[in-house]
């Protein structure tokens, strides 16, 4: 017999475990709402990263906050990269709440993470959903002036 390894065991060692600051890390935020005000325009707030249970009460406190606004609130989820179901819950009582109190809001989804859930539920149309931020600020600044 000859002795000769087949392999070296580094090969196949396992990864060593990494702490913080180590390697690479995230390009952008992990979760992040960016509000925009401007005069006589509805409130448009863009969400970015994942809107899962740690953090939808982030996204209902803002949308509690801005959501009464006389020029109405666009939620921008095309930042979103995954909504789970408390983010969902978000929307539809947003919705509920818009109905019940006449407030004007729009909704842009327009990528597969936001639009999937979305139609799964039916949500895609019962909610009102748009596919860019100017189609958005468009009808909620006409909703707006109608209430």
């Amino acid at each position: 017999m000859h002795n000769i390894p087949l392999w070296a065991s580094s090969d196949f060692a396992a990864p060593l475990p990494r702490g913080p600051g180590d390697g690479e890390s995230p390009t952008g935020p992990i979760f992040d709402i960016d509000v925009e005000q401007r005069a006589d325009q509805p409130i448009v707030a863009r969400v970015f990263g994942s809107v899962d249970l740690l953090t939808a009460p982030a996204l209902q406190t803002c949308v509690n906050d801005h959501v009464g606004s006389a020029a109405g609130l666009v939620l921008d989820l095309s930042g979103v990269n995954f909504l789970a179901a408390s983010g969902l819950t978000v929307l539809a009582d947003t919705d509920r709440r818009a109905r019940q109190d006449n407030l004007a809001w729009g909704l842009v989804a327009s990528t597969r993470p936001v639009l999937r859930p979305l139609e799964v539920l039916g949500l895609d149309v019962s909610l009102p959903t748009y596919e860019s931020v100017p189609d958005a600020v468009a009808a909620v600044r006409a909703a707006a002036l109608t209430s």
